[in-house]
């Protein structure tokens, strides 16, 4: 009886611990819940440029994510609108789950780069105002609107964020 009781004990002990990690890995966005990864449409989806939508938005971009001063410079440059070359470089874009817009912004900036080169997350506000102030990110991308909203333009000054606006 000992024997299966410490079994069943061995068990509930491990699903409750994989419970806690899948749990961990969805808050900070490395699983995405109900998301689908449509191959075909992103292969040959038109490319959406940021001028061609409303509004003002700001972009962050961590500069302790890019200490290559080149490679930030090319980064600033296409999320600046511009043209870059090849950027041998994968980025992480945050999204706030509350801001359609800055969204919309993202996927046109992923439509511009190779597969999978620009990763995009959603996450709370709360979370990514969290993310900036500790500098755990690549890029934000915030409309105008949001950021006012979050009170971003603290972050405006910090000497490692640089802070483009569309």
């Amino acid at each position: 009886m000992q024997i299966i009781k410490r079994m069943a004990l061995r068990i509930a002990a491990l699903i409750l611990i994989s419970g806690a990690i899948f749990g961990i890995l969805v808050l900070n966005g490395n699983i995405a819940l109900g998301t689908q990864v449509d191959a075909v449409t992103k292969a040959t989806g038109e490319i959406v440029y940021a001028d061609d939508i409303d509004g003002s938005f700001v972009i962050l971009i961590n500069k302790d994510q890019h200490p290559n001063p080149d490679v930030l410079t090319e980064w600033e440059t296409f999320f600046s609108g511009g043209e870059v070359g090849v950027i041998f470089e994968d980025i992480v874009c945050y999204v706030s789950t509350s801001d359609p817009s800055g969204l919309e912004v993202a996927e046109s900036f992923q439509s511009r780069l190779p597969e999978n080169q620009l990763v995009i997350k959603t996450v709370p506000s709360a979370m990514l105002v969290d993310k900036a102030a500790h500098g755990v990110f690549d890029v934000i991308v915030l409309s105008e609107p949001s950021a006012r909203a979050l009170g971003a333009e603290k972050l405006y000054e910090k000497e490692n964020i640089e802070v483009i606006r569309l």
